[in-house]
């Protein structure tokens, strides 16, 4: 045993101390690792030393464990006089004196080295070696904590055995009290077959005694412990003796009933083992008044919700596990509002009345894994998990959970034959991880919902004020939004697509809006507050729209009839039942050429529902529409399916080709993207180009079509039919 070694070793031998239940193994197996473990080859331990007398006398010891020496092992259980001087006094570890080691005289192995390692008071551990073993360590002082620890399971496991002696004790007496036992008793033979069971047995079980003799206790088996939880039972029970823990069984009348028994192997003097004894007890009421302490201590009486304390705990794994995952969670701290005019004016039976409905309809607001708990009076919390990783996004979950209860809460209540109204104000704070005390979140919760009380009751405030403000920022935006489609502040602008001889060939339509008082809003900023709210649907149908009518404006230009515009489509709109009858509707009104237009779609939007993807766009290319995949790469695409999408045109994301010429992996994924659009017949297109040099690697790999910063930024209307003008399409756009 080395010195880096000695926290493994004395782990091991904890756990090995710690593990055995029964006195015999524990000496035994303790013995064998701590010979592995300092190398000595040989010993023995005695327990119960009596009380020594004068120095160099010899004592009388029973050696209780011995392993390593064949003649030393067959001494065990038997009384030998050995020197006081050898089994008694502080650890030690000697070479010096083999002449204690002589009074071994039954033993044929000349010792000259111990090592002695008194066991507390209770006794001694004797290591033997013919010569001195190598070490650097001083084990005696080394080993003191297993001493220790050994001396406390000693005791534990003679108080054990004490007890399963009893077991075979009351085998002996079983005449005189099988009848009368209030324990269910169940005796087979070794091979597990009942041989007798008592009148207890029956009333517990249901089964008479010509219902049972000769079967296994098997067959009271339920459902609810597996082969392996019995595999081990029997296990332990062969190996240490006897097993005791709860069971679940079934009665004859086919209900399932938790027991606590205990199974002892009897063994007679031979240690031939002869039977099976098992001792058991209903213990269903126990059972029950166990859960009622647990509803009691953890669950409000009133409305059934987990109460303060259990709330705690669960905030605590939250906290755990947002530490594992990096997500958000959120507490929402609830009162309600002028609770006290309900109970001082209708009586504290109507108002405990309004606290279980505000619960029930709690519960039916957060998702399977949230926590809903009363925290007394007419205050509720709430403990919101696995929210967003991105904060600003984790507090718009929140919010919106928020803003479903509130809606619930104001609904009418009808309590005792009247209908009532009641509101409450929400305190949010958003976590992350262990940042901040749990008590001090529910601080930050409730100061939250004071504020909500303060700013005129119903409302919704966050504990941290730049996300309120935020949250206000964008619940603004949101109204905003219901407005600018028909105050008409939406606006088209225009990116140029080019070939490599740099020739207008079309242009992507992008979507701007034009505030009358924030100015130009960025797309980032308000499509997916678009996509959340479903005004994306509207909003994408005018984009059509307006493409189409500006198309139709440029009809009788010979310089812009042929330019193609490539339109969006988000996902939400693409799965309308009704969208291939919008495009047509929309080409039918403005008289454009269908192939003038091309749809852009995600790969997120095609690869849902493959088959009705691939009818409707089918559908729409037999009229004349293209496709184009947008931001292909970025998504997880198969090409399973992408062989069978009826598609025009790929479009490497920007993404890719930001670093085209200093990012091996980028070049190589883009020119992949290009070899394979080749195979499967597709023209492919760069966005995002904003270099020559990311031009000229596109054009020389095989990408002739482009667009971005390099040849045009996005322009409204005029400014894109200006550039158009400057030359015809056979001409270079500079």
């Amino acid at each position: 045993m080395e010195r880096n070694e000695v926290l493994p070793v004395l782990y091991d031998l904890a756990v090995t101390i710690g593990s055995e239940i029964s006195l015999r193994p524990l000496l035994l197996r303790t013995l064998q690792r701590l010979l592995y473990y300092t190398s000595y080859p040989a010993g023995f331990i005695c327990l119960d030393l009596p009380t020594a007398s004068t120095a160099g006398q010899k004592v009388q010891v029973r050696i209780e464990a011995a392993v390593g020496d064949y003649e030393l092992i067959g001494l065990i259980g038997q009384q030998i006089s050995l020197p006081r001087n050898l089994l008694y006094g502080a650890p030690l570890r000697d070479t010096q004196h083999p002449d204690l080691l002589a009074s071994l005289t039954n033993v044929h192995t000349t010792y000259r080295s111990y090592l002695r390692l008194p066991i507390d008071g209770i006794g001694v551990v004797v290591l033997l070696a013919t010569e001195l073993t190598e070490t650097g360590l001083p084990l005696t002082h080394v080993l003191q904590p297993v001493m220790a620890h050994l001396a406390k399971a000693i005791t534990l496991c003679r108080s054990n055995d004490a007890y399963t002696g009893g077991l075979l004790a009351e085998r002996n007496l079983f005449s005189e009290v099988f009848i009368n036992s209030a324990s269910g008793v169940v005796i087979t033979d070794p091979q597990q077959a009942i041989v007798a069971i008592n009148p207890a047995f029956t009333r517990i079980t249901g089964y008479s005694q010509e219902e049972t003799l000769g079967k296994t206790p098997h067959f009271l088996a339920s459902n609810r412990h597996s082969a392996g939880f019995y595999d081990q039972m029997w296990l332990e029970i062969n190996g240490v003796g006897h097993w005791q823990g709860e069971l679940w069984d079934r009665r004859k009348d086919g209900e399932e009933y938790p027991e606590w028994i205990n199974i002892s192997a009897v063994r007679d003097k031979q240690n031939v083992l002869t039977h099976y004894v098992g001792i058991f007890s209903d213990i269903t009421t126990r059972k029950q008044a166990e859960a009622q302490i647990h509803q009691l201590v953890n669950f409000d009486t009133l409305t059934q919700l987990p109460n303060r304390a259990l709330f705690s705990d669960r905030l605590q794994q939250a906290c755990a596990t947002s530490v594992r995952t990096g997500q958000h969670g959120a507490i929402l701290f609830l009162d309600l509002d002028n609770f006290k005019n309900i109970n001082d004016t209708k009586g504290l039976e109507v108002g405990d009345q309004l606290l279980i409905e505000v619960a029930r309809r709690l519960n039916s607001c957060v998702r399977d894994g949230d926590t809903v708990a009363r925290q007394g009076g007419d205050e509720f919390v709430l403990l919101l998990e696995g929210l967003s990783n991105q904060p600003t996004k984790a507090a718009q979950q929140a919010e919106t959970i928020a803003e479903k209860i509130r809606d619930t809460l104001n609904q009418p209540y009808r309590l005792d034959e009247h209908t009532h109204y009641t509101t409450g104000s929400i305190g949010i704070v958003i976590f992350l991880a262990q940042q901040e005390k749990t008590k001090d979140l529910l601080k930050y919760a409730d100061s939250a919902m004071y504020q909500a009380k303060t700013s005129g009751r119903n409302a919704i405030r966050f504990y941290d004020p730049h996300m309120q403000a935020a949250i206000e920022a964008r619940a603004d935006i949101e109204a905003e939004l219901h407005q600018a489609l028909a105050q008409q502040q939406f606006r088209l602008y225009y990116q140029i697509q080019v070939d490599s001889l740099r020739r207008p060939l079309g242009a992507e339509v992008l979507l701007r809006w034009l505030h009358p008082q924030r100015g130009l809003i960025s797309p980032a900023q308000f499509i997916p507050l678009a996509e959340d709210t479903g005004l994306i649907m509207p909003i994408g149908l005018w984009v059509l729209q307006a493409a189409c009518a500006q198309m139709a404006q440029w009809q009788h230009n010979p310089l812009l009839r042929d330019v193609v515009l490539a339109v969006n489509v988000s996902a939400k709109q693409f799965r309308q039942p009704n969208f291939v009858a919008q495009v047509q509707r929309t080409l039918l009104d403005s008289g454009v050429k269908p192939s003038n237009l091309k749809l852009e779609l995600t790969e997120s939007t095609v690869l849902v529902n493959v088959e009705d993807t691939i009818a409707k766009m089918r559908e729409l290319k037999l009229q004349g529409v293209s496709f184009s995949m947008d931001d292909f790469g970025t998504g997880y695409s198969s090409l399973q399916y992408l062989k069978r999408l009826p598609l025009d045109q790929i479009k490497i994301d920007q993404s890719f080709v930001s670093d085209i010429t200093t990012d091996a992996n980028d070049a190589a994924i883009v020119q992949a993207i290009i070899a394979m659009s080749a195979a499967l017949g597709l023209s492919v297109i760069a966005e995002g180009v904003e270099t020559e040099a990311q031009r000229d690697f596109l054009d020389s790999h095989g990408c002739h079509t482009f667009q971005g910063y390099l040849f045009s930024k996005p322009i409204p209307v005029q400014e894109f039919e200006a550039l158009l003008s400057l030359s015809s399409p056979s001409v270079a756009i500079n």
